[in-house]
């Protein structure tokens, strides 16, 4: 699957239908514990079949954690049929995580991990309560000898139904502050697709085994399997697609903080290991919603708490340029978002960095000027994040470009304004900040979209940043003609290309430290030699990472993500 299908299927919370997971272990050893029940093999054979069957399936996905785990629980449970004794659920799924951890003690941390144990705990969990539940009427054969066949049908399958739906659902409400703090994701729509995928994820899976097992030898049967198997990815594959785009289906989140997951998780596990210490049912949810108002009141205390500093940071999104501006007074603005490569790149980068720093709202995006790796991530981030106002110069959408259609059009759809900017221009960013547009003037100067960049003069507490996109000739030549100025951070223009003069361009600025937004395979030795010539210290996101520099009342500060080597 391409980029754009996986996040199709991420977005409606169903990747795990793919994902090599326990879930394709257990479909594939339910088929084999149904041939079973036919009797075509003696009982023992039959089970050892289902071992070895699942033990393959582990090999051949590379011991994957997921599997392993499921790998290990069904050999258990084969083991214990065989001697015709009882398994202790929860002891298995204990032995089976000391046997993932002494394969790869390092799989404790991992996200898909952590997902797997955390759905096989809660099936675990909720499988004898609803076995307990009450059984039907004792009347109710009666009542059914009157009533017409179809309808009885139906009535008989509401009982596991209603089971499924509520297995479901509690998986999902079990694993969902894990996936928002991980994956950002709130999919309401999971509960529904899971529960209706679940038959063609099957029909699949083993129409696929069906062609394996057959093609060699019986071809006919190869055809009817592979059909079935495209049939049913098909419809797994179409039915995501139209779900994705209802209303409602699913929402971006920065998600509960590491401190608020551990604690909750802390108390379920509690809740389920100590069942004699647990506290009365109404207790636990006045708990559980106290515990929620608390993760978002915190959360919604830090993203408004004003700091007397200005975080500067250089998100690395490859060869391309972004740049986040959190000011004093909580304000948020991203100046370019793009990257040459995929655009999911550039996306993932920016809004991971974002949810990391607690921000679900940017008041304003700044685009530099038209060339595709300054806001070719545009369109999505617009889909995750709300969008105080768009800014741009005055001829950005003069040049026709399917491109730039693309991320008219996103704006157009989420109705998010758009300003202009010209040299001049002031934006009012509350105290103590001040950001000047130096170029381009309104009607721009003779070049191409780099020289017509946007350039963002920054200050506060006596420090300057500049900003300049791509500038080079006619446009650098315009901006080096007024008054030298001092810069203590400035991002090299056009990623360091020396179309930008940087012998020029740094007598000019006489910056502190440079940084170069630029990825791995383009030269910029000699740029970089000629700032460092200039009194300048050179960082580049390709070496270093994300690039953070904090200016407070006393001193400014430089965080690179790695120290470059």
């Amino acid at each position: 699957l391409d980029q754009e299908r996986i996040e199709d299927f991420v977005v409606t919370g169903t990747i795990h239908l793919f994902a090599i997971s326990g879930l394709h272990v257990g479909i594939m050893a339910t088929g084999l514990f149904g041939l079973m029940r036919l009797g075509l093999l003696p009982k023992p054979l039959s089970l050892m079949l289902v071992v070895a069957c699942v033990l393959l399936y582990a090999l051949l996905t590379d011991a994957r954690p997921p599997v392993v785990r499921a790998a290990f629980l069904i050999s258990l449970l084969c083991w214990s049929q065989s001697l015709r004794r009882h398994s202790s659920a929860f002891n298995s799924l204990a032995a089976a995580a000391i046997l993932v951890l002494l394969i790869n003690p390092a799989d404790l941390f991992r996200t898909g991990v952590q997902l797997s144990f955390l759905a096989v705990i809660a099936l675990y969990w909720c499988t004898p309560r609803w076995n307990q539940l009450p059984s039907s009427d004792p009347l109710q054969p009666l009542l059914d000898a009157s009533r017409p066949r179809i309808l009885v049908w139906l009535r008989q399958q509401l009982p596991p139904c209603a089971k499924l739906a509520s297995t479901v659902a509690l998986i999902w409400l079990v694993t969902l502050p894990l996936v928002m703090n991980q994956f950002h994701i709130f999919s309401p729509v999971a509960v529904v697709l899971n529960l209706v995928l679940w038959l063609p994820m099957s029909l699949a899976l083993f129409s696929g085994f069906g062609l394996l097992v057959t093609d060699w030898l019986l071809p006919q049967a190869g055809d009817l399997c592979a059909w079935l198997c495209n049939l049913n990815l098909w419809l797994l594959e179409t039915t995501v697609q139209s779900a994705k785009i209802w209303p409602g289906s699913h929402f971006w989140v920065s998600g509960p903080d590491t401190w608020w997951l551990f604690v909750f998780y802390a108390g379920l596990g509690w809740l389920a290991i100590l069942p004699r210490l647990r506290p009365p049912t109404r207790w636990n949810c006045t708990m559980l919603v106290l515990w929620v108002g608390i993760g978002f009141g915190v959360s919604c205390w830090n993203r408004h708490t004003q700091q007397d500093k200005l975080d500067c940071t250089f998100v690395n999104v490859g060869h391309g340029t972004s740049v986040l501006l959190e000011l004093p007074g909580g304000e948020t603005i991203l100046y370019d978002a793009g990257t040459l490569s995929s655009p999911i790149r550039a996306t993932r980068s920016i809004s991971s960095y974002l949810w990391s720093q607690g921000i679900s709202h940017l008041d304003a995006i700044i685009l530099s000027h038209a060339d595709i790796d300054h806001y070719n991530a545009v369109p999505e981030l617009l889909k995750r994040f709300d969008v105080g106002i768009l800014y741009c110069s005055p001829l950005m959408f003069k040049k026709v470009d399917p491109a730039l259609e693309l991320l008219r059009r996103s704006i157009y759809m989420t109705g998010i304004p758009i300003g202009q900017l010209a040299a001049g221009n002031k934006l009012q960013v509350g105290t103590g900040v001040t950001i000047q547009v130096l170029h381009p003037p309104a009607t721009g100067v003779i070049g191409s979209d780099n020289a017509n960049s946007i350039v963002l003069q920054v200050s506060y507490r006596g420090r300057n940043i500049l900003l300049p996109g791509d500038l080079e000739a006619a446009g650098l030549d315009a901006v080096i003609a007024e008054t030298p100025r001092r810069f203590d951070l400035v991002m090299a223009p056009h990623h360091g290309s020396l179309n930008s003069d940087p012998e020029a361009f740094a007598k000019w600025s006489r910056p502190g430290l440079v940084v170069i937004s630029s990825g791995h395979g383009h030269d910029i030795c000699q740029a970089t030699k000629i700032y460092q010539q200039n009194g300048a210290r050179v960082l580049n996101t390709a070496d270093s990472g994300a690039i953070r520099v904090t200016v407070t009342k006393k001193n400014w500060e430089i965080h690179p993500w790695r120290q470059p080597p």
